[in-house]
């Protein structure tokens, strides 16, 4: 007797090749499109890290398959051509899963669409796999055109050539390993040097942690650890004692740790970068690109809950989620003027201590985080940002009240948002000091601190009268 199927869950499989199927990067955002399909899933990890596996590597698959298989992805159904890549990924990015699991799951789902359809998944994943050597060796030691790096040790041997000679092209040696814009490694190197792009464009392709910090209105880092070990949450506290790295997957809304707003989330260096700011209780402060509200509520807490900080924002939607963090946080300083209001509250020249400015740039400090982001990125884009964080940047100094100071910050590694742009503008105000500066590179896991995000933060100074 055949005992039915009762599981109503999509494998996480056949939710990751619905998130994936006829993706345009410039049109969706993939964590609200994945966040609509995760619940038909009981394998919500799984599905995560395929979704984000496929795109964080995305044109280094695309390149094995059209080498091994000769599959393009403009002549190929967009939801069989999902399954490829979903195949693919697992093949040379997740070893400890058997082969014949990978190839035989992704067959009987292309198998519903049709029986040929099937085979022809079969026939190219069995490709893949007779091209590959071996899924996992150490990368010294092998020839490294034939070696996909999996991380910065290991790789995935093929037997035949699939990336340029490192010695001849080291740009396009890491955009092609990596799944970078060729464009973007070489101004990493003019910037950097080539060892340090090296590094970068790793630290870009790991799997970021997640960083919990105390809400210190509410608890301290041990007693934020001791709550969270009770509710049967694994954490590492940072070598530094200002969080705790989530040691499982798992939905932090779902804590009453989280509902009870006892902490936030926040990678190390955005909170490096706010905590630049030498805020003190009873500040007036000015925060011009608010949301999602992360770092209001940094501000806000540091104030302990004295003075008044004013959030707005250019998204009016976004401006929700502000109010909605600093509500489960139990802030209470925390004042939202939405877009159209702005004017006249500038108009009222109110005394402000200081300005934040955390301005919308390139993302290129977060490739690890914001996986999509790489492939939006153009070169031509990285001008008009510029203007704009120029223009953010001159109201902020034009309207900040003397001995005031403002921060200014970028999510961005590129010396044309931050170091650059900074100095330019600037100088354009007698008044204004460059006070201090810091630029974070990405940076992986470490014996001695957690992997990071990068960025950059600059705190201004308007002298007196």
């Amino acid at each position: 007797m055949i005992t039915p199927n009762t599981n109503p869950y999509l494998s996480a499989r056949a939710v990751a090749s619905e998130a994936l199927r006829d993706l345009d990067f410039h049109k969706h955002d993939i964590a609200s499109r994945l966040n609509r399909l995760i619940d038909r899933t009981d394998q919500r990890a799984r599905a995560t890290d395929l979704v984000y596996g496929v795109i964080r590597n995305l044109s280094a698959i695309d390149r094995v398959l059209c080498t091994f298989a000769k599959i393009k992805d403009n002549h190929t159904d967009k939801k069989v051509l999902a399954l490829l890549r979903i195949g693919t990924y697992e093949l040379i990015y997740v070893p400890q899963t058997p082969e014949y699991a990978i190839i035989n799951d992704a067959v009987e789902l292309a198998a519903k669409v049709s029986k040929k359809t099937g085979g022809f998944v079969n026939a190219v994943l069995r490709n893949i796999q007779r091209a590959i050597t071996a899924r996992s060796v150490n990368l010294p030691g092998h020839p490294l055109p034939r070696t996909l790096p999996t991380d910065s040790e290991h790789g995935c041997l093929f037997n035949a050539d699939i990336l340029p000679w490192p010695q001849a092209e080291p740009a396009e040696f890491l955009a092609a390993a990596l799944s970078l814009p060729v464009w973007l490694v070489r101004r990493w190197i003019a910037e950097f040097g080539a060892e340090q792009t090296k590094s970068i464009c790793f630290a870009c392709n790991r799997h970021p942690s997640v960083i919990l910090h105390p809400n210190l209105l509410k608890i301290d880092l041990n007693g934020l650890a001791q709550r969270l070990g009770d509710d049967g949450v694994d954490v590492l506290p940072a070598a530094d004692g200002t969080g705790l790295r989530l040691q499982q997957s798992l939905n932090l809304s779902q804590l009453t740790a989280f509902q009870e707003g006892l902490f936030f989330v926040q990678d190390q260096a955005a909170f490096d970068a706010i905590n630049l700011l030498p805020i003190q209780n009873n500040w007036t402060v000015l925060d011009l690109c608010a949301a999602p509200g992360t770092k209001t509520a940094v501000l806000a807490a540091k104030m302990n809950n004295t003075g008044t900080l004013y959030a707005t924002d250019i998204d009016k939607n976004r401006l929700q989620k502000v109010a909605d963090n600093c509500k489960r946080l139990g802030l209470t300083n925390v004042n939202i003027i939405e877009p159209q209001h702005l004017a006249q509250f500038i108009s009222q020249r109110p005394h402000l201590d200081a300005i934040v400015a955390d301005v919308p740039c390139s993302n290129t400090g977060v490739l690890a985080r914001r996986v999509e982001a790489r492939w939006r990125l153009e070169q031509k884009a990285i001008q008009s940002l510029m203007k704009t964080q120029g223009d953010i940047l001159r109201r902020a100094l034009s309207m900040i009240s003397p001995a005031g100071v403002v921060l200014y910050s970028t999510c961005s590694i590129l010396a044309d948002e931050n170091q650059n742009l900074v100095r330019s503008v600037v100088s354009d105000y007698p008044a204004a000091k460059l006070k201090i500066e810091r630029l974070t590179a990405p940076q992986r896991q470490t014996e001695a601190a957690f992997d990071h995000d990068g960025g950059y933060a600059a705190l201004i100074q308007s002298e007196s009268c």
